[in-house]
Formats: structure tokens, sequence, C-alpha cells
């Protein structure tokens, strides 16, 4: 648990990943000091609300105010000048830790990937980059099977507009709204590409930066990603496949992941959808399958709740033991 007399500063708390990343701090430590503070050019006080209050957010006027943190979370990719001025601080205040919760992070290599707990061997900085929320339901499944010992891990993640921002939620509205009246959507803005009732084939640069993510987690597995952006306000789906040195017994299997706090097993004849996940904090793992030495099954999840909000939670827990 982590300690009362511990602050915690939140950068970007209305962020739509920081509403539901302060909603979860504010749930799991109830007594700890928060300070929140938002990065943008506006020089006003902003509202949230935590926990059914409205709270003031303040303009971060300058890197000293977070002094007295014992981490700072950051939910929101700031502007260039403000990264240079948190790292510098973070650098001359060296017993602070970063949880960088942005995509694809500020810190760079400097930041070690985490996805649940603080590792043991720590490099350098106590600096941390939580794992893609899209990559984030996968990786807790894949963790859950290592028993199995593992040999190549691949997956298919379908990805919501949730994702990239409040913005892009918005942008996904106005592109149905115009698809709808027969209107052709406007160059889409904060989405990567027109996704209305639609699909499309993520970069190569967003597969390969969760392949290195998954990579810096479980160095020693064969991998493979595939990354589509889905015309879905919110919720995660994936289709993973384990293969494994020998032959693995489906009740094993299904031991493993029934033994995993916040992964559940899809029920028999349960229609799950992405948009059921959502504001859920458990996985939902589905048709599960062993062909051999070979794993099956889909994933559903809110991945800002699961890989965002919850992580969170877990890492600062972790933070205070380790």
């Amino acid at each position: 648990m982590l300690p009362a007399h511990r602050t915690l500063s939140i950068l970007d708390p209305t962020s739509l990943l920081g509403r539901e990343v302060t909603d979860g701090i504010a749930r799991a430590f109830p007594n700890v000091q928060r300070r929140l503070f938002h990065t943008g050019a506006d020089p006003e006080h902003l509202i949230v609300e935590v926990s059914g209050e409205a709270v003031l957010v303040a303009p971060l006027s300058a890197p000293d105010e977070l002094q007295g943190s014992v981490a700072v979370i950051l939910t929101a990719t700031p502007a260039p000048q403000v990264s240079t001025g948190l790292l510098a601080w973070l650098r001359a205040n060296p017993s602070v830790a970063l949880l960088d919760c942005t995509q694809p992070g500020i810190a760079g290599e400097e930041a070690m990937c985490v996805l649940d707990a603080i590792p043991a061997a720590r490099r350098g900085l106590p600096w941390y980059h939580l794992v893609d929320p899209a990559l984030a339901a996968a990786a807790r499944w894949f963790k859950a099977l290592l028993p199995l010992a593992p040999e190549a891990f691949h997956a298919t993640l379908l990805c919501p507009a949730s994702g990239f921002g409040a913005e892009a939620i918005d942008e996904l509205a106005s592109q149905g709204t115009a698809r709808l009246s027969g209107g052709a959507p406007r160059r889409p803005v904060h989405l990567p590409a027109v996704l209305a009732f639609d699909l499309a084939l993520a970069a190569d640069e967003r597969s390969t930066a969760l392949e290195a993510q998954f990579a810096e987690l479980f160095p020693a597995i064969e991998r493979g990603f595939h990354v589509i952006d889905t015309g879905v306000f919110h919720g995660t789906l994936a289709t993973v496949l384990l293969r494994c040195a020998r032959d693995v017994p489906l009740e094993r299997a299904r031991a493993l992941l029934r033994a995993t706090p916040g992964l559940r097993l899809g029920r028999r004849n349960e229609n799950v959808t992405a948009t059921g996940a959502a504001e859920q904090d458990h996985v939902i793992c589905g048709r599960l399958r062993v062909h051999g030495p070979c794993v099956t099954a889909w994933l559903l999840a809110d991945g800002l709740r699961v890989g965002g909000a919850g992580a969170v939670v877990e890492l600062l827990s972790s933070l205070t033991a380790s």
C-alpha cells in the first residue's frame, strides 16, 4: 500500500487517459496526497471531476512545482519544451519516479518498458514507460502462460479511436455523421485515417513499436504483430497465438488463466463485444483452443483501463514495495 504521506503529481488529468488514471489512483489510494497539473499553454486553472467531486488543475508553470513528489505520472504528451524541462528536473531529482503513460513516451530508451510491475533490476533512473494500451491485454495473457515455456507469440490487434485521445473520439463521431448523411468526411486530424464504419491497416511503424515494447518485456520470444485501426470508439480486440516447445494440455492453459488476477475466461455462449468491454477492469479471454504446441484465443479489454489506470495502480504499489 502506498503510504499516505507520499505525494503523487499527475500531469494532464483532464485528458481521456488522465481522467481514467486519476480516478483509478483516487479509488486505490484515497488517503495519498495528489497534486494535479496541466501542461497546456492556457495559464488558467482547469477543472476535473475526481470521485464525484470537482478538483482544480493548476498550470505547470515550472518543473520546480513538482518538488516533494515521490512520482510524476504523465498522461498526455506535453509540448517539446515542457518535456525537455521535465526530464532535466527529473535528472536533477533522481529519487523521483517517472511513470510515462504516453506513446511513444518522452524519455526514449532511458525509460524501462513495464507492464504491471516494477522490474527487480533497475537500470539507471527510476523512469518507467507503460506498454501501449493496445498491447496490454495480449501481453498480460502471454505473461499468464509463461509456465508453458512459450517460444513464439503472434497477435492481431484491432484498436479503437480512444487510443488516440478524446479529440479522436469526437472526430470519429463526425466522420460517422458525414458518411450517414452522404457527405465526405473531413481530412482526419487526430485519427490516422477516416475510420467511421471502416478499418485501416496501421502504419508499419506502429507494429514495429509494439514489437519493440514486447521484446523489452519478453526478450527471448519470437514475435510478430499486425495492428488494425477500427471505427470503434472503445475496446480493444486481439486474436493471439502462442507456440510452445511441447504439446499443451488445454486444462493446464485454462488453469493458468483462471489463476491470473484481472483476467477471466469467457462463458459458454457469452455474447461479448468491444463496447461491452469498455470501462471494465479485466481482460476477457474467449475461444481458448490448443492445437498440439499452439494455444489460440481472442481477447477483449478496455486498454485505457487495463493498460492505463489499472497498470498505474499496480505499478505504484510495486514501486513502493521495490
